[in-house]
């Protein structure tokens, strides 16, 4: 793990497998192609992916190890269309915020230490959160989102409606309310966007929600991650520029 100006170079601890992704069966399962013979993939992304997968091109699988493997035995960890790497594994935008967090890298966020991780703000009801901060006393709650769909140099979320993504927002609106401080990192996993925007086309309740949050005080943070095969990550706070 290297530091680099305001930039972090971090390599993976697991192996990756170079194959071709081929079809998309459903919402979790994907086929893919690996030294000539088809395998299914756990697919760790709901989002619709219209402008990342793509018939033939270069997939980056992790092997599964445990007891899921026998249905699906591998993990698509990133893709490569037209040269730009993406990485679809939604989940691994949190490990990502959390080592930006860590190393001080988001402005805004540098003299906080993440205390906890998917957590439920009331202890037996109420919406998952991702990350609580810490910097003495005072919290900083965090939702982080994963941003894969690129148009034209626009990064965009959602990709598909989100009922889950406005519940988030209104949940970090009402902290704010309460007196704490909350906010959002959209993860841009690819490196070919300009400007992230709320995508009103797909989910305008989404971006209305957001608009009136960032009013009332929920801070807006973003974060590019651009995966360079086979092994390492390039993690760039504060870009691309966000705007309504």
């Amino acid at each position: 793990m290297t530091m680099r100006g305001k930039a972090l170079t971090v390599n993976l601890d697991f192996n990756l497998v170079t194959g071709r992704f081929l079809q998309r069966i459903n919402r979790f399962k994907v086929l893919v192609e690996i030294d000539g013979e088809e395998f299914y993939a756990h697919l760790p992304n709901s989002g619709r992916l219209v402008t990342v997968l793509h018939y033939g091109i270069e997939a980056y699988l992790k092997k599964v190890e445990d007891g899921f493997s026998r249905r699906n035995p591998y993990r698509l960890f990133a893709v490569s269309r037209f040269g730009v790497p993406v990485i679809v594994d939604a989940q691994f935008s949190n490990i990502l915020a959390k080592m930006a967090i860590e190393h001080g890298l988001i402005d805004g966020l540098a003299e906080y230490r993440v205390s906890r991780e998917n957590f439920r703000v009331d202890e037996h009801l109420g919406t998952r959160l991702d990350l609580m901060l810490e910097r003495g006393m005072e919290k900083f709650y965090i939702e982080v989102k994963s941003v894969t769909h690129v148009v034209n140099g626009v990064a965009l979320f959602p990709d598909a409606p989100t009922l889950r993504g406005r519940k988030h927002v209104q949940k970090l609106t009402a902290l704010v309310r309460c007196g704490f401080k909350s906010g959002i990192i959209f993860s841009i996993q690819r490196s070919d966007a300009i400007i992230m925007k709320p995508n009103v086309e797909v989910d305008r309740q989404f971006t209305e929600l957001l608009r009136k949050a960032v009013a009332e005080g929920v801070k807006v943070f973003t974060l590019n991650s651009t995966f360079q095969p086979p092994r390492s990550i390039k993690i760039e706070p504060n870009k691309p520029t966000f705007t309504f």
